[in-house]
């Protein structure tokens, strides 16, 4: 064998020798790595386990009162309901000496706190005893960015007051309310929704749903709300019935979230929320 050809079989030798060498040191570094991380993982199994357990917790709590399931909807809808008299878009006592109307939207979020978390004490303490009526009116806002859509969500809660089954329609649609601008409403939605509601036709209900006077109601009502000059919903009429009606001036400030206490300057707009003791104050105030 020549010298040249000696010189290069050793090269190729002391390469071969540095790559394995340079192999052994990866895999030696990532056992001891996985080594490490096994030995972290193991000593916090204990707070992994409470941590996952916790979690679990909080989403079947979120799971249960979020998304409640339509038997128990239903039956929370009836026990607030049962008993109250419906005409057309009013809860309550056609006589009621009170009337207090409620201008929302179907996908608000804001509406949906008052409705499910002010409103019942509001029914039990005032429209139970025949003091108060509550009529439902309509306000597109923001949560609603596809006007079309809330055109039809709207009048298919007004075609449910046609068989005096509209509180029972926007409860339920409150109840499942889904993520704002989420496109979500849809015709099968809206279908779920009715068949929600005890006794309703539901062929009575379709054919009602598709009349265009139930859009003008939508749209006077929007304008009405509009003209009011209140920035976002939930807004609210208050007076005696037959007497003329005006707006509730009480509201709460809320921050922008995200940013650092002190450096907020401004609120994203006021919200309007009515609650039992407050409307007390505020018949107790009318002229």
């Amino acid at each position: 064998m020549s010298r040249a050809r000696q010189a290069r079989c050793k090269e190729k030798q002391k390469k071969r020798e540095l790559t394995e060498q340079a192999a052994k040191r990866a895999r030696t570094s990532r056992r001891k790595s996985v080594i490490r991380i096994g030995r972290v993982v193991l000593g916090a199994l204990g707070v992994t386990v409470a941590g996952i357990l916790v979690i679990i917790g909080i989403t079947n709590v979120a799971g249960s009162s979020g998304q409640p399931s339509p038997v128990r909807v239903e039956k929370e809808v009836s026990a607030l309901l049962g008993g109250i008299p419906q005409s057309g878009d009013t809860l309550g006592q056609a006589s009621a000496p009170i009337t207090l109307q409620v201008f929302g939207d179907l996908e608000s979020a804001d509406v949906r706190t008052f409705v499910l978390w002010l409103l019942p004490d509001i029914v039990r303490n005032w429209v139970r005893t025949n003091i108060v009526k509550v009529q439902y009116r309509s306000f597109m806002t923001s949560s609603s960015p596809y006007p079309n859509v809330f055109l039809t969500q709207q009048a298919a809660a007004l075609a449910a007051g046609i068989q005096d089954k509209l509180w029972n329609f926007i409860e339920t649609f409150y109840h499942e309310q889904g993520k704002e601008k989420t496109r979500y409403v849809t015709e099968a939605y809206l279908d779920g929704i009715a068949r929600q509601v005890p006794g309703l036709d539901l062929s009575e209900w379709e054919n009602d749903n598709e009349s265009s006077r139930l859009v003008k109601q939508v749209v006077e009502d929007d304008h009405v709300a509009r003209a009011i000059r209140f920035p976002d919903a939930p807004v609210f009429l208050l007076g005696r019935t037959g007497g003329s009606l005006t707006p509730w001036p009480g509201y709460r400030l809320y921050e922008e979230p995200g940013l650092k206490p002190g450096l907020i300057k401004r609120s994203v707009h006021p919200i309007s929320f009515i609650t039992s003791r407050t409307l007390k104050t505020a018949i107790e105030h009318l002229p």
